[in-house]
């Protein structure tokens, strides 16, 4: 027998030319494979609109809720992010989570502790000391609070944050013009 170059020889025997063409490569598929290329253009250009439209250059931090009105001021400064606490007439929430009820705060004229809030905060300011471990912690908090809410009411969370270590009080305000 003479020697020859080694080919594919394993089921090469068999009459069938849908057999052969198989056993021989025939009938795979090309490596080679097209991207469609708008599809994936449409959805880098969906990408980029979706972002645009969500990135707030201007620093806007929180958005108003529905049921709550701001008061006005004619001079404010930027806010930074921090923890915010929405008072309006039903309740008191800390980044959207219920705190306590508007009207049981309303009710007694003392100052007292929201112990819920202070909880939270507390547990906030704990994550923001473990992620910066070597900044000292500001003690910033924001609240958002309806104009025609109790001072009390106010006075109450303001109160809480400062025993939860949160001494640097924000006001979000509607920004108007300087002339009012």
């Amino acid at each position: 027998m003479p020697i020859h170059k080694p080919d594919r020889v394993l089921l090469h025997h068999i009459p069938l030319k849908f057999v052969r063409n198989r056993v021989a490569g025939g009938s795979r598929k090309s490596l080679d494979t097209s991207i469609p290329l708008v599809p994936f253009i449409d959805f880098l250009i969906t990408l980029v609109v979706f972002l645009l439209s969500s990135f707030s250059a201007s620093g806007e931090l929180l958005s108003q809720r529905p049921n709550l009105v701001m008061p006005n001021a004619s001079h404010a400064v930027d806010l930074e992010l921090a923890p915010i606490v929405a008072i309006d007439s039903r309740v008191v929430t800390l980044d959207g989570r219920r705190m306590a009820d508007t009207p049981t705060l309303t009710a007694t004229a003392g100052v007292e502790r929201i112990e819920p809030l202070i909880q939270d905060l507390e547990t906030l300011q704990r994550n923001w000391n473990i992620l910066h471990p070597r900044e000292p912690f500001p003690g910033t908090v924001i609240i958002q609070a309806d104009r025609e809410i109790d001072f009390r009411v106010i006075k109450k969370v303001m109160f809480s944050a400062a025993q939860a270590g949160y001494t640097n009080i924000s006001f979000a305000v509607n920004e108007v013009g300087e002339g009012g």
